[in-house]
């Protein structure tokens, strides 16, 4: 009786999964069949089915098979030729950087930085006796650590020293404070990951918008932006602890957070040391080219190899060095460790699409200036821009946050290109509301993890995640607003 049970259980998914699997291979294959709606042509119906049937793929399936058979119907159905197609996707220089930064942030993990930066801003003396300000503090180091590797090892990392500090003080599972903090990891984590612009969903989100409009969305005053909007974020967060759910603080007001670390934790050893620096040059590299006058010989340099080239660079270097005999960076090791395969696959799928969609010949782009505007056309660009990000927060709580980027991108493409308006405030809104997502386990793999999590509820998700949710966009919104009309 009891394999019977196993086996109803098993099966029920299994049909599932190939219902899913015939619609998904249905639309991306079957609406090219239909006749188009004017200004759309042939192969503007194609290419809109393959995107909603890869969208409906990484929505209810998986990643990897879908943007696969993505890859294939652009070749059968797309126009486009089988070596014109691996130049645009996997040999696309966005891509190809996001293989190296993966590998290069495994290799953070791997020698224990992402750690030492966490441990290193919670236990400044500035912070003993004072509850709130340390709370600023974890969740800075952790929006932090999410910006330089990625939301789930940040909130992984932070979680584990959060139970520490419990632990330390007397913090039990289900109350107010380490209820508020399980959560508020994953919200420094997940807003912090927007931080650096090239890297995972603001760079896929971006890249997606650069390809299909062949402008490039200036790194440095995004990066100035968003460093506000992240900073703003965790003191958002700590108002909204300290004045609405309002948790026990009292046990530690006497933390001692020597009882935290050992003098081995904050000590970094040679490696340790050099692996850092390499952090500090890759991420001044590049920026760079955005400071510095374009005629200097090290400005010439790196944009004549670029942001990929620069990511390459370093981590042959790292490779070349050895320690005790081995390569400071085990390539093979930190692939199989580091690379999210997913995200590569995301990317390598959307960037020939959305430049495929981006073409006259499809008539994409006059259809959906043709919906947009009714609704936008009387609007202001920064009103389109506000709506964008709420748009992009709404539709990220229940689909893949790069998707959705992606998703908009065309519609912000049609809007400012009709209007004659500059793109980078829908854009920069777009990828900070996407960012937003953990409402539901389907809103992001950080997501999936909190409501896996014993010391936070569902319950206690579901009631903390709106108004944070909510108050974080108005407060994106201000900022990008306000700040880019000036920058931009």
């Amino acid at each position: 009786m009891a394999d019977t049970n196993a086996a109803t259980t098993k099966k029920t998914p299994g049909i599932l999964y190939f219902i899913h699997s015939a619609i998904c291979l249905a639309v991306m294959f079957g609406v090219g069949l239909i006749p188009p709606i004017e200004p759309l042509t042939p192969l503007g119906m194609s290419l809109v089915g393959i995107f909603l049937g890869v969208l409906y793929g990484w929505i209810f399936i998986d990643i990897i098979w879908p943007s696969i058979a993505g890859l294939l119907a652009l070749m059968l159905v797309g126009g486009m030729k089988p070596v014109v197609l691996l130049n645009k996707s996997f040999g696309d220089p966005i891509v190809v950087m996001m293989f190296f930064i993966f590998v290069f942030c495994a290799t953070i993990n791997y020698y224990g930085l992402s750690k030492f930066i966490s441990l290193w801003f919670i236990t400044r003396k500035a912070v003993a006796g004072r509850p709130w300000l340390f709370t600023y503090t974890f969740l800075v180091s952790i929006m932090i650590l999410g910006g330089l590797t990625s939301a789930s090892p940040a909130a992984v990392i932070g979680w584990s020293i959060l139970y520490g500090i419990c632990d330390v003080c007397g913090y039990k599972k289900g109350e107010g404070y380490p209820t508020m903090m399980v959560f508020g990891t994953v919200y420094a984590a997940q807003v912090g990951m927007s931080l650096i612009p090239f890297k995972q969903a603001a760079l896929t989100v971006m890249g997606a918008y650069e390809t299909m409009s062949g402008t490039h969305i200036d790194y440095a005053k995004y990066m100035f932006i968003a460093l506000i909007i992240c900073a703003l974020c965790s003191l958002l967060f700590l108002l909204i602890g300290k004045y609405i759910f309002r948790p026990d603080i009292s046990k530690l007001e006497n933390l001692n957070v020597d009882n935290l670390t050992t003098g081995q934790d904050l000590t970094l050893s040679g490696v340790q040391k050099t692996v850092l620096g390499f952090l500090f040059a890759l991420v001044a590299l590049l920026l760079i080219p955005a400071f510095l006058p374009a005629d200097i010989t090290i400005v010439r340099f790196l944009k004549s190899i670029g942001n990929t080239g620069i990511c390459m660079f370093l981590v042959g270097l790292m490779c070349f060095i050895k320690v005790d005999g081995k390569p400071l960076l085990r390539f093979k090791a930190m692939v199989d460790d580091g690379v999210a395969w997913g995200i590569i696959f995301i990317l390598a799928m959307v960037q020939p699409l959305s430049g495929a969609m981006a073409t006259p010949e499809s008539g994409i782009t006059p259809f959906l200036m043709s919906v947009l505007e009714p609704l936008f056309g009387a609007g202001s660009p920064l009103f389109f821009a506000v709506c964008m990000g709420l748009l992009a927060t709404i539709r990220t709580q229940f689909i893949n946050n790069g998707a959705v980027g992606v998703a908009l991108m065309p519609v912000i493409f049609s809007y400012c290109t009709n209007m004659n308006v500059g793109p980078e405030l829908a854009v920069i809104m777009v990828v900070m509301g996407v960012h937003l997502a953990f409402l539901t386990p389907a809103a992001s793999s950080i997501a999936a993890l909190l409501h896996g999590n014993e010391w936070a509820s569902t319950k206690s998700i579901w009631k903390s995640s709106p108004i944070v949710i909510l108050l974080s966009w108005v407060l994106m919104s201000t900022v990008t607003v306000t700040v880019g009309s000036i920058l931009f």
